[in-house]
């Protein structure tokens, strides 16, 4: 396999056929071949982080950086700011953001139940300076992305990005839900207007990026809707030792 060959997957979902239909399929449908960009514009660079948990790091250049959650480690409200200001020092012209298990400031109902998890603290998620980081909490948006300086007759593109901190519930944290809940996800989508190019989740799907120790903490639910809305990118984190990235390819053989 040469190094610019990726590995490709598909998604399991119920009622798959046999493998030798998807094989099929995988090679009258590379997954690499995309549509090429507008004519006279440059792809667009997305950088994607997650889990920084109180770290700042050099982060790449890009046009684009998505934070997948846990910005914090204990989610108080010092350790939330500091994170949204180095988020938002950041060069990208976009940054979003969803929050994760740790993140508690954005969760009222967690800290209505756990008032500890205030630490004390008097200030709320109002009270603090977003500066230019968008944050997405089952809400979709849509920008519009300016065409290159140096292109005459480029358009303005636009890109329609989706985002959500719920995890199947571990422990106590912010933003879970039951692992059994099979309707949480379907009403979640299901609420929003438009088909979003891009989903940020806190937590993965089922089977992809999501091992454990000795088993998966994907979510089942999570993986059927993101197969039936085929977004072109998916980003998520939460998993630390399941780290990187898939290309995977999503066909109607799986679904049937």
């Amino acid at each position: 396999m040469s190094s610019a060959e990726q590995p490709r997957t598909i998604i399991k979902t119920r009622g798959h056929r046999r493998r030798r239909v998807v094989d099929a399929l995988i090679k009258l449908h590379r997954v690499n071949d995309a549509p090429s960009s507008p004519k006279d514009s440059p792809p667009l660079r997305i950088v994607c982080i997650s889990d920084t948990h109180n770290k700042h790091p050099v982060v790449p250049l890009g046009d684009i950086l998505i934070h997948a959650g846990d910005l914090t480690e204990s989610g108080s409200f010092e350790e939330m700011q500091n994170g949204l200001t180095w988020l938002s020092s950041q060069p990208h012209a976009h940054k979003i953001l969803v929050a994760g298990n740790h993140d508690v400031l954005f969760d009222d109902e967690f800290l209505a139940k756990y008032p500890e998890r205030r630490y004390g603290q008097s200030k709320t998620k109002k009270d603090l300076d977003w500066g230019s980081v968008v944050y997405l909490q089952d809400t979709i948006l849509t920008f519009e992305i300016p065409a290159s300086k140096q292109s005459q007759h480029a358009c303005t593109r636009s890109l329609t990005i989706f985002g959500s901190p719920w995890t199947p519930r571990y422990g106590i944290s912010a933003f879970q839900y039951h692992p059994n809940n099979s309707s949480h996800w379907k009403e979640i989508f299901a609420s929003i207007d438009r088909i979003p190019q891009i989903i940020v989740t806190h937590g993965p799907p089922h089977l992809y990026l999501d091992r454990r120790d000795f088993h998966r903490a994907g979510c089942t639910y999570l993986a059927e809707e993101v197969y039936r809305i085929r977004p072109r990118l998916h980003v998520f984190g939460h998993i630390h030792a399941s780290y990187g990235r898939q290309d995977v390819l999503l066909d109607n053989a799986e679904g049937q």
